[in-house]
């Protein structure tokens, strides 16, 4: 048992003494679409963040982030109608991630995952806020401001220049539509830079 407790103890201070932190900027763009639903195409938005890395080794580390990004979908009624559904998240993502150098200076990140979560901001859909509903009007979609989902990507680092390519999955319903309960779907580009 003691000898448990000690081998525990030096990885414990091995990876304490090793721990680093760094910072980064982000911005890009995305394709997202909410699932489920009729009618629901991709549509354009875009991504803008601040990022920390904390590295446990020269391989592992996790990489939380603090996004603002534009998801959403674009509907389509057939005969010339549609609208875009434009809801604005501020959005946590925690990836875990593994680095194999290329070069000295070029690394790439993959196994990057992990889960998100998300709070609507704001946003319109053809005039109508997203988040509200006015009974009075009856204008407005009343979406769940909270949303929950998974993430997985690549990395890649170029000394101080990141670029990722992420997709990010929800787990829970942006709208309560029954069994066609839409959630959001993105697949998002960025590039960034490391302080």
């Amino acid at each position: 048992m003691k000898k448990l407790f000690v081998l525990v103890l030096v990885a414990m201070v091995s990876t304490v003494t090793f721990a680093q932190i760094s910072w980064n900027a982000k911005a890009g763009i995305n394709m997202s679409k909410l699932t489920g639903g009729e009618g629901a195409d991709m549509k354009v938005g875009y991504q803008l963040g601040v990022g920390m890395e904390y590295a446990f080794t020269d391989m592992w580390s996790v990489q939380p982030s603090l996004m603002i990004v534009g998801n959403g979908a674009k509907f389509d009624y057939g005969g010339g109608e549609s609208e875009k559904f434009k809801p604005t998240y501020l959005q946590i993502p925690i990836m875990a991630a593994g680095r194999f150098p290329v070069t000295e200076s070029i690394n790439i990140a993959v196994f990057r995952s992990g889960p998100y979560l998300g709070f609507g901001l704001g946003g319109k859909c053809d005039g109508e806020k997203i988040f509200k509903y006015d009974e009075d009007t009856g204008e407005g979609w009343d979406a769940k401001r909270f949303d929950f989902g998974l993430g997985f990507g690549v990395g890649a680092e170029f000394g101080k220049y990141l670029v990722g390519l992420d997709f990010l999955f929800g787990l829970t319903e942006v709208m309560d539509w029954g069994k066609d309960s839409p959630k959001n779907m993105s697949i998002a580009l960025s590039v960034g830079y490391k302080f």
